[in-house]
């Protein structure tokens, strides 16, 4: 008995020991695997770590182990970095006075343009990588797929300047282009104390007249243009006017384009039932003394508007119309009571954005026939200037590329006697045309033309914003 359980004694030592060697040298060989040497080297690895045992292994881990640590800390540093740029960009954007920032996957890396007075601006260039990562940043912020490339994804994110406090929302597009993805962000909630009446382009007797009719406490105001001519900008100059903390101001909006301070501002979400029809209906009992509406877009939204203008609000908005003589005509199309339309209308303003010339390296030269041509159609016979302000193509320190940013040509109407004795009669265009020439009416072509022969603007931009031929 005692031969056979020293027998057995001894085998379950012997498999111990075996078990606990193939674990010793698995431990070496997996050491040295994991190590990051070269196949030469293993076999002296296995050696060492064998006979060294676990002091060995952390011998051949050790540096592996630390590399691991130090990615893991670099891809961090990666990652907060790109957090820093993707806010830097927004701060530059809002303080820059940008409306977008567009992110271009291009030949080998990527570009960040921003878009000022209506012009792109390249701001900085990044590789690939780089690229894509801000492009996921913005994603995240977003609360977007960032996995997903192939498809169009729309979504927003709001976004704090920690200098300033100010709070912007900001609506994010992505698309599949050729070289990568694109993202543009369209950047709302701007401060609206950028917008001054009588920085925007219009002349000083137009923002005298403008006053006068904004000191009523009721009545309608329209603001009318194509899209893109800046109604908007030129509807929270008017607004700057009348707002303050002893007036209750309600905007209605698609989307909030700036932050207006003493006003209630709401967002269209026609999801939530959030629509301009109901939203004004809605304002209307809440005690409003200045209402604007972004955009009357039908019938009902004007029957709205001009009777919450006829009952003791002042109502600003904005209709797509090429000038104020085709915004009236447009008026006079739709289901309404003239008799109410022509009591409710307070002022009309037409307008077009052109780039604004740098007065510090502009240069001159004859007008061409195209020049002459345009002048020719004015209404009261402007002169030909002799000579006419062109860019620089270089341009200076001050500006780029000769041009300072945008600025607008204006028209503008007060409703009075004549003009609400033609929405009742039914007359012709023309016949009110001619009526406020007589008055001395100012047009677009007149607006430009002076602006022209100040040298203020572009004789190219003046024709692309309203076409040489007469219309």
């Amino acid at each position: 008995m005692n031969w056979e359980v020293l027998i057995t004694s001894r085998s379950v030592s012997l498999g111990v020991n075996v078990m606990l060697l193939g674990g010793w040298m698995a431990g070496a060989v997996m050491s040295s695997r994991f190590s990051g040497l070269s196949e030469s080297k293993r076999p002296w690895a296995n050696l060492l770590s064998l006979v060294a045992g676990p002091v060995g292994w952390a011998m051949h881990l050790a540096p592996r182990l630390g590399s691991l640590f130090r990615r893991e800390s670099s891809n961090n540093d990666d990652q907060a970095k790109l957090g820093r740029v993707a806010h830097e960009v927004l701060t530059q954007a809002l303080a820059e006075g940008a409306s977008d920032i567009h992110i271009e996957a291009q030949e080998g890396g990527y570009v960040v343009r921003f878009r000022r007075f209506g012009l792109m601006f390249e701001n900085m260039r990044c590789g690939r990588r780089a690229g894509e990562s801000l492009v996921a940043v913005y994603k995240v912020m977003a609360e977007l797929n960032t996995a997903e490339k192939a498809h169009l994804q729309d979504g927003r994110f709001r976004w704090t300047d920690p200098k300033t406090g100010h709070v912007l929302d900001v609506r994010i597009s992505t698309s599949p282009a050729l070289s990568g993805e694109k993202v543009a962000l369209r950047l709302l909630n701007r401060p609206a104390s950028l917008l001054q009446l009588d920085k925007i382009g219009i002349s000083k007797a137009a923002c005298d007249a403008i006053r006068r009719h904004l000191r009523q406490p009721e009545g309608l105001v329209l603001v009318a243009g194509p899209t893109g001519s800046g109604k908007t900008s030129t509807s929270y100059a008017l607004l700057q006017e009348v707002s303050g903390t002893s007036v209750n101001t309600v905007t209605i909006e698609d989307p909030v384009e700036y932050a207006l301070p003493h006003a209630t501002q709401i967002g269209i979400n026609p999801k939530m039932g959030v629509t301009f029809e109901s939203g004004l209906r809605t304002v209307l009992r809440q005690d409003p003394n200045v209402i604007f509406v972004g955009e009357m877009r039908d019938p009902e939204s004007f029957k709205i508007g001009v009777r919450a203008a006829i009952s003791g609000h002042l109502v600003v908005s904005t209709m797509h119309a090429r000038d104020t003589v085709g915004a009236l005509t447009a008026l006079r199309n739709l289901d309404l009571d003239r008799q109410v339309l022509a009591a409710a209308l307070r002022l009309l303003i037409s307008q077009r954005l052109v780039r604004e010339l740098c007065p510090s390296c502009r240069t001159w030269a004859p007008p061409d026939a195209d020049t002459v041509e345009f002048f020719s159609q004015s209404s009261h016979a402007i002169a030909v200037p002799q000579k006419i302000a062109m860019p620089s193509p270089k341009g200076c320190p001050k500006c780029h590329q000769g041009f300072l940013g945008r600025t607008g040509i204006f028209e503008v109407m007060r409703v009075d006697g004549k003009v609400r004795t033609w929405l009742a009669t039914g007359e012709s265009e023309q016949d009110l045309r001619s009526r406020l020439i007589e008055g001395g009416f100012v047009s677009l072509r007149d607006d430009a033309c002076e602006k022209l022969a100040s040298g203020i603007i572009w004789i190219d931009d003046a024709i692309r914003a309203l076409g040489v031929q007469e219309g």
